[in-house]
């Protein structure tokens, strides 16, 4: 499913080089993705398409929280609809810039709040139009794996961050909606005799972390989730997908998938994922759900700093972890060899 997979067992020099060479081939249409976006305000209730990027992007406004410090200026890239904003208010930031490379959505009427908003079109999607050294966090809330040059975008996220500015986000990753590949790759297979990729590819954890420190970032720290949510049949998941703007986008792909290659899909994902829900117990009723599943990462990085702290040398501890015990309770005496009976 995933281009980068195929390097992710290099060591990280290797990985570095390797990424920066395979993610500088563009594969994503960007032009398309673009219009893509924009076409989903023109759905009935376009909002109801949004309760992933809502959920994740909650997930970041709590963890910007949970950082100890002011921030003047948060530039959320890739802002989408505003899902980053509707969860800031100005005891976070009084100033934030939201840019994108789709208009439609930076025009987007928002909720008024109290701190300042500004509004930023992207006319490259791996080129921050910022002085350097001028932004306190770069947040991204699902967008970044859209982006064909990431390591490119990634070096420019450094440059435009303050000394010890801070860069928050998270990506689709790893096996996101596998469960959609695994069944049009088969259901393909069997009429047509080979496989085209109708799944994007998506980025590892080992990925970021390469991405992040040839960027120069320090301090790393990269956790995940699955996000699942069941869905009556295929043909509402695709419906879903496009809602949120998620549809592929490859370059080198067809855009529309066969016929007999949907409905040998929409069988084989029943046949393999489905899950049989027993409602509530208030009656015999039961409902088919098909998972659908969302690999959510989540990562920090921090720009380098001369304030920051600094690891002390390998070997120069004047104190075990085997006495740690001693260290904080003195009057305990040491009993770390007593044995333990039953």
């Amino acid at each position: 499913m995933m281009m980068s997979q195929c390097i992710r067992g290099l060591s990280s020099p290797h990985l570095r080089k390797q990424l920066i060479q395979v993610r500088s081939v563009a594969i994503f249409n960007t032009r398309r993705k673009i219009q893509q976006r924009a076409r989903t305000l023109n759905l009935a209730d376009h909002t109801q398409y949004d309760y992933i990027k809502d959920n994740i992007a909650e997930i970041l406004a709590d963890r910007v929280t949970d950082i100890n410090r002011e921030f003047p200026v948060i530039l959320d890239l890739g802002c989408g609809k505003g899902h980053i904003y509707k969860h800031l208010n100005q005891y976070i930031t009084p100033h934030l810039i939201e840019c994108d490379t789709c208009k439609e959505l930076l025009e987007l009427p928002r909720q008024p709040t109290e701190f300042r908003r500004e509004e930023v079109l992207l006319a490259e999607e791996d080129t921050l139009p910022f002085e350097d050294n001028s932004v306190d966090m770069v947040i991204s809330n699902l967008w970044m794996h859209w982006v064909n040059d990431l390591p490119k975008l990634f070096r420019e996220v450094e440059r435009v961050l303050v000394p010890d500015g801070v860069f928050l986000g998270s990506m689709f990753a790893s096996d996101t909606i596998y469960q959609l590949r695994v069944s049009l790759q088969q259901a393909e297979l069997e009429r047509t005799g080979g496989i085209s990729s109708h799944v994007s590819p998506f980025v590892t954890a080992q990925d970021i972390g390469g991405l992040l420190n040839a960027a120069k970032f320090c301090m790393l720290t990269i956790d995940g989730e699955d996000v699942t949510v069941g869905y009556p049949d295929l043909y509402f998941i695709l419906k879903e997908l496009q809602g949120m703007g998620e549809s592929g986008s490859l370059i080198s792909n067809p855009t529309v998938i066969r016929r007999d290659v949907l409905t040998g899909a929409a069988a084989i994902y029943h046949a393999l994922y489905h899950t049989t829900d027993d409602g509530d117990g208030s009656n015999n009723t039961t409902s088919t759900a098909l998972p659908l599943t969302f690999n959510v990462l989540y990562f920090i990085g921090w720009k380098r700093s001369s304030v920051q702290g600094v690891p002390k040398p390998r070997g120069s501890q004047n104190a075990s972890f085997q006495d740690m015990d001693m260290i904080m309770n003195p009057g305990s005496g040491d009993d770390r060899g007593s044995p333990t009976t039953k």
